[in-house]
């Protein structure tokens, strides 16, 4: 009277690419009209028969990771997450392609980026950048860096306060002074002169600043000339550098009282010149306003464990004023990667699932566990099959 027949197929379970349509058994009557289960016998019930089956060519859709960990624990900062553009190339090959696929399938790229609010930072300390070592060729000497709060009505924990001194050591001291030729004669005796260049260079010939040479013996740059005899006279040497790269400073000169002895130079006591009429060999100089960068601490990275980012703010500040005027060429950097210790090669148990958009059935039937992608989206199905 009763017996069990096997339903026509379900549509497919993928509309592209390869998936699954199932068969399943129903109680039929002799005539064969569909009858409730419960007249036929469970013991004989044929199982479900899965079968294959092919649908259209899959199109290209985004796929993104999970948000990372915000990039500051205190304030405004950023999460970030990988974003690629993925198709089910054929039967089983679900891989990453060119973002372009997508972009040409007019598919909205997910956000890689977006801002993220931790609590409100308190008073930070700030350090601008360390000044140049002092130090003469194979001597120690000191640097420094100014440090601020960041609130002036609040003070900074003084326990964390970064430090502002730091030791420094001199260059080597196989730099040497090198000259040019002198240069012609400029007029007669007292106010005739002869110009050369002078430098500081390495071993190699590459010329560094004049600071890593030793001012002690210095080539003059420029020389009298005119006569034969020349009565003694003050003697100038060009202004050196200023002594700060930025607001007020001090600038100096070699001043000598200096004359020509049957052709040859030779220098003389101050009164000889005339005390009173020497020149200064020392005077003010002003460079450019002193715009400073300033940057708080590093950040926590964004990563637990493998590469991810840290980041720290960045201020050009003119005195207690934030401005927009410090050299863009020396600004320091404001993120950078930060690499830890391997990551686990599987994720912990508890956030081992199943992604639902992944047919992780099938993917067992052709065992794609080993596959990286389906050993992520299918972990939890994947791993039960290992374990049995």
């Amino acid at each position: 009277m009763y017996r069990w027949k096997l339903s026509s197929q379900e549509p497919c379970s993928s509309t592209c690419s390869i998936g699954v349509s199932k068969s399943f058994a129903m109680c039929v009557r002799y005539d064969g009209a569909e009858v409730n289960d419960m007249h036929c016998d469970t013991m004989t019930r044929p199982e479900p028969v899965h079968d294959f089956c092919i649908g259209r060519e899959c199109q290209p859709r985004w796929e993104a990771s999970s948000w990372s960990e915000c990039s500051r624990t205190c304030g405004e900062g950023f999460q970030f997450r990988l974003v690629r553009c993925w198709k089910m190339l054929s039967p089983g090959l679900d891989s990453s392609v060119y973002s372009d696929l997508c972009t040409l399938a007019e598919l909205e790229r997910p956000l890689e980026r977006r801002a993220c609010k931790s609590p409100t930072c308190g008073p930070q300390w700030e350090v601008a950048e360390w000044t140049e070592c002092p130090a003469k060729c194979g001597r120690r000497a000191q640097v420094t860096r100014e440090v601020r709060c960041s609130d002036e009505t609040k003070s900074c924990d003084p326990l964390t306060r970064p430090l502002n001194t730091k030791n420094c050591t001199g260059p080597p001291c196989e730099r040497q002074w090198t000259v040019s030729e002198w240069g012609p004669c400029s007029g007669s005796c007292g106010q005739g002169k002869m110009v050369r260049h002078v430098y500081c260079k390495t071993p190699e010939g590459r010329v560094v600043p004049e600071s890593q040479c030793s001012p002690e013996n210095k080539p003059l740059a420029i020389h009298p000339c005119g006569e034969k005899d020349c009565a003694p006279h003050w003697l100038t040497q060009d202004w050196e550098s200023c002594n700060t790269t930025c607001g007020r400073g001090v600038k100096w000169r070699i001043v000598q009282c200096a004359g020509i002895t049957a052709g040859k130079f030779q220098t003389h006591d101050d009164e000889a010149c005339g005390a009173s009429k020497r020149p200064e060999d020392e005077n003010t100089c002003f460079e450019r306003p002193c715009f400073k960068w300033y940057t708080t601490p590093w950040s926590e990275c964004t990563k637990t464990c493998g590469v991810g980012v840290r980041m720290r703010d960045v201020k050009c500040y003119q005195g207690r004023e934030i401005v927009r005027g410090c050299d863009p060429l020396t600004k320091p950097v404001a993120k950078q990667t930060c690499a830890l210790q391997p990551c686990p090669t599987e994720p912990p148990d508890e956030s081992c699932q199943d992604r639902p958009t992944t047919n992780c059935s099938l993917a067992l039937k052709v065992n794609l566990c080993s596959h990286w992608y389906y050993s992520k989206a299918c972990c939890h199905s994947c791993r039960a099959q290992h374990a049995s």
